[in-house]
């Protein structure tokens, strides 16, 4: 990491360079921060995708007590930022589209061949170490198209060279494979079954292992602990919450969320048998609101591919809910397999509304909970 400050009239502007990651970079940022209490400061981000709260809580405090102007280059932290309340522009790099899509675009049709396609993944698995290519095929050529839109382009080949010669066009098109929907207690029913029966079933053990695939922002394993916090037994549980994604895996982290997730969340706490005030977990910081630590201790947030990176343990409950429709039926075969053979030998498996597994193998490892609800348990196998 490396900071920079220059003086311009009335002001000056602090440049930071790389990562803001290390707690004595953290420190000498804020240092010089505080030194422009009597100047009017702009601060740029040239190459940072997340930041820690404890960077987000000072930008924020700062803000609402004198002028700061804020200016970001990566849209993910553009966009992080302004969902928290956090005034700042977005100057994206040269060589980077603008954003703004010509209307001849709008209305082009972009043809993509399979063939083609897959061999664009193979590639980008080549470079990069991401491998996409058992996907589903149809909607990973949805997400190619609306990157070449972002990138302002219809020709494929001058795209795929794009993405595999400059990584930030690479960044652009990996956050467009992500998908990161999810809220609090989502699916309240299926939260309502775990506190009810499933629970039950995990109170025997002294030590319990949960894992969350794809948890997103964190909103899965939150609601989790809460559930847990709830029932008396957060503190012999140990979540492991996991993401292909690393910038999800840090806004996890800070559990820093806007403001307009509360109502939602209370909704579906409500519906998934909550005992007390959903915005009691929360600290309120104004325009966002921010998870209490208590809660946080027993989350360990990291990243990982369930496609690649080994089992990580043998869990009692493993919620893998809508990720496998992503996958074609032979990845997904593989996945369920994978799934078996993390599970502990009474553990339980929670899948997506739309992720059953009559069709991909699936009742060779799991036998039916909770049909309704995507709730399974390991098979015991002869």
């Amino acid at each position: 990491m490396g900071v920079s400050v220059d003086k311009v009239i009335n002001g000056v502007c602090i440049t930071v360079t790389g990562e803001l990651c290390d707690e004595i970079e953290i420190e000498e940022f804020f240092n010089i921060l505080d030194q422009q209490i009597t100047t009017e400061a702009q601060v740029t981000f040239l190459d940072a995708s997340t930041l820690e709260a404890a960077i987000i809580e000072k930008l924020a405090d700062i803000q609402s007590a004198r002028k700061l102007e804020i200016s970001v280059v990566k849209s993910y932290l553009y966009s992080y930022m302004y969902k928290l309340g956090i005034r700042c522009k977005y100057n994206p790099m040269r060589n980077m589209s603008s954003g703004i899509i010509s209307k001849k675009l709008q209305s082009a049709e972009v043809k993509l061949g399979r063939e083609e396609v897959l061999y664009f993944l193979e590639n980008i698995n080549k470079k990069y170490g991401y491998d996409y290519t058992e996907y589903q095929v149809d909607s990973i050529m949805r997400r190619i198209k609306i990157s070449m839109l972002r990138a302002n382009t219809d020709d494929f080949t001058g795209f795929q060279n794009l993405v595999l010669e400059n990584d930030s066009y690479f960044e652009q098109l990996f956050l467009d494979f992500s998908i990161n929907t999810t809220e609090f207690f989502r699916n309240p029913e299926v939260f309502q079954v775990v506190k009810n029966k499933v629970l039950l079933h995990l109170n025997f053990y002294s030590h319990i292992r949960i894992w969350c695939i794809g948890c997103s922002t964190g909103k899965e394993p939150y609601s989790l602990a809460i559930l847990l916090e709830e029932a008396g037994l957060l503190h012999r549980v140990q979540i492991y919450a996991t993401d292909i994604n690393p910038y999800v895996i840090e806004e996890a982290k800070n559990g820093m969320y806007s403001m307009d997730d509360i109502e939602e969340g209370i909704q579906n706490y409500r519906k998934a048998g909550g005992e007390n005030s959903f915005t009691s977990y929360f600290e309120l910081k104004g325009n966002y609101i921010k998870i209490k630590q208590g809660l946080k201790k027993n989350i360990l947030f990291f990243q990982h591919s369930i496609l690649g990176n080994g089992i990580i343990n043998e869990f009692h409950l493993i919620l893998c809910r809508n990720v496998l429709i992503y996958f074609n039926n032979s990845l997904q075969k593989k996945v369920l397999r994978y799934l078996s053979d993390s599970l502990d030998k009474n553990g339980f498996l929670v899948l997506g509304k739309s992720g059953g597994i009559l069709q991909n193998g699936g009742y060779n490892y799991f036998t039916k909970y909770d049909e309704i609800n995507k709730i399974y348990k390991k098979k015991e196998l002869v």
